[in-house]
């Protein structure tokens, strides 16, 4: 029987599938949870309810259902086996150790080993007597074996690394690993045999991490909503009017078409376009969410201000610290939302342009671990460029507190575009007359440097981004973020309402 869209670009799919079966075990465990609430206490299960209202749980339940029933239409074509053995060994201890005792005069004596091939990282041998092993059985159709006999010493360990096929190839064919053992003594001798095991498809870690994320995000914010419930209903107003401002959906839409554009359109890079959607779809998800984020900075601050509608929210028991905190939660979830859902658009687009450009190059058909590792190497740079509008979301709401929406728009797109050349600047003013120093200087001292949340090129180029980088400049966005606060609350302190 021929399977459900058996054609090339069901390749693309299993990674698209573990990303909506992560959704669909974090709406379970919400689900569940919110049950198990409305049990022991009914009243936060109803607050939780109400809060699919407030402009963010909403918005982040409608996009974990799309997920997940993305992945429940692509269960019938997805390797589940592969995934469910890769999932199974994530989790099960991967050291093997078995210890065979071979008869004296044994001759191509087989062995089995519970082992499957290709989840062998290392593997050693290691003998009492002088033994020889042959890996390879010969199998029908084929006169040679893949590996040649492999002589034990005493005192020697034998050893083969994956990654080092150049030298040695992988000892083992099939789905089982099995050995036949020579021993010429008089005696009989004991073989060591030991291997690390890993995951056969790594890419599975899609799924578990997935899920985490999802639920770190919703029980972030359900903590959020019960602790400061002054902030959070302030966040909360400011979202619900993000939300329902024009440019929020002109931006999804916009930013969701031109992602599915970026598959088919030609980038001339011969054979790098898949790098181009990536570094194209980052920087477009950046300039979205910000052009959204100080659009709503400005809407929600400076108009309030102007029309005086902050003064009746401040003549409630709000303080001003609150306010300001909350328009800043506000305009983080806002920006959370748009790479949120643009993001997941890009990982789709990633996969798929993984099996376009090899249809259109004339390549081999990849498979869809190919598809799965172009896909998270999209994700640390999601998160930074994440880093970088919230921090820019900081400078708005502190320029929003003093001045209308076209100055904050003119004001925070040259921070944006001098903060990327804070580094050129400082490297240009050396050697120069003093003053061209000083104003090099000044501009590295005031302007933050965006340069560290631009990590293109390693995305494009598929080299990996080490968590402490992406935690080092997480504290250098909260840090430069703190500071933009504090000045707004010092510019919003003494401001007259009235």
């Amino acid at each position: 029987m021929t399977p459900l869209f058996a054609n090339r670009w069901t390749i693309a799919f299993p990674p698209i599938w573990l990303l909506g079966a992560g959704a669909f075990i974090a709406l379970a465990v919400i689900l569940l949870a919110w049950a198990v609430l409305r049990v022991l206490q009914p009243r936060l299960a109803a607050e939780a309810r109400s809060s699919l209202g407030d402009g963010f749980a909403g918005p982040l339940a409608w996009l974990l259902l799309g997920l997940s029933a993305v992945a429940l239409a692509f269960t019938p074509v997805v390797p589940l086996g592969q995934i469910g053995r890769s999932l199974a060994r994530m989790t099960s201890a991967d050291a093997f150790e078995k210890r065979i005792s071979v008869p004296a005069g044994a001759n191509l004596q087989e062995f089995e080993l519970d082992l499957r091939p290709q989840e062998i990282e290392r593997l050693e041998f290691v003998s009492a007597g002088p033994l020889v092993v042959r890996t390879q059985q010969p199998i029908e159709g084929f006169a040679l074996s893949k590996q040649a006999d492999i002589e034990v010493v005493p005192g020697r360990t034998w050893n083969w690394t994956r990654g080092d096929e150049t030298n040695k190839p992988n000892p083992f064919l099939g789905q089982k690993a099995r050995i036949e053992v020579s021993n010429a003594g008089a005696a009989p001798v004991d073989l060591t045999v030991r291997a690390r095991l890993v995951a056969e498809y790594p890419q599975s870690a899609i799924l578990p991490w997935t899920t985490i994320s999802f639920l770190a995000i919703a029980a972030a914010y359900g903590l959020f909503r019960l602790i400061p419930r002054r902030m959070a209903a302030v966040a909360s107003a400011t979202t619900k009017e993000a939300i329902g401002q024009p440019v929020f959906a002109v931006a999804l839409i916009l930013g969701a078409v031109m992602l599915l554009a970026f598959i088919v359109i030609p980038y001339n890079t011969f054979g790098e376009d898949v790098k181009m959607l990536k570094d194209s779809g980052l920087t477009l998800i950046k300039v979205l969410a910000l052009l959204v984020v100080v659009w709503t900075a400005s809407v929600a601050v400076a108009e309030e201000i102007e029309g005086r509608t902050a003064l009746t929210v401040l003549s409630k028991p709000l303080t001003r610290w609150q306010f300001v905190l909350g328009k800043f939660v506000g305009l983080v979830l806002v920006a959370l939302l748009v790479f949120l859902v643009l993001g997941s658009v890009l990982l789709v687009t990633t996969n798929l342009k993984v099996v376009y450009d090899a249809r259109e190059g004339g390549k081999l058909d990849p498979v869809w671990r190919d598809c799965a590792d172009e896909m998270i190497t999209v994700v640390p740079g999601l998160v930074l460029s994440l880093l970088e509008t919230i921090l820019l979301a900081a400078v708005s709401l502190a320029v929003s507190t003093r001045l209308g929406m076209v100055p904050n728009l003119i004001i925070c797109f040259t921070v944006y575009a001098l903060g990327h050349l804070v580094p050129l600047i400082v490297q240009s003013s050396v050697g120069k007359f003093a003053i061209v120093r000083f104003v090099g200087q000044l501009f590295a001292t005031i302007l933050p440097v965006l340069e560290h949340f631009t990590i293109e090129a390693a995305v494009v180029g598929g080299v990996p981004v080490p968590w402490s980088y992406l935690g080092w400049a997480a504290l250098y966005a909260g840090l430069y973020s703190a500071v933009a606060l504090l000045v707004a609350l010092v510019l919003f302190q003494d401001r007259d309402l009235a």
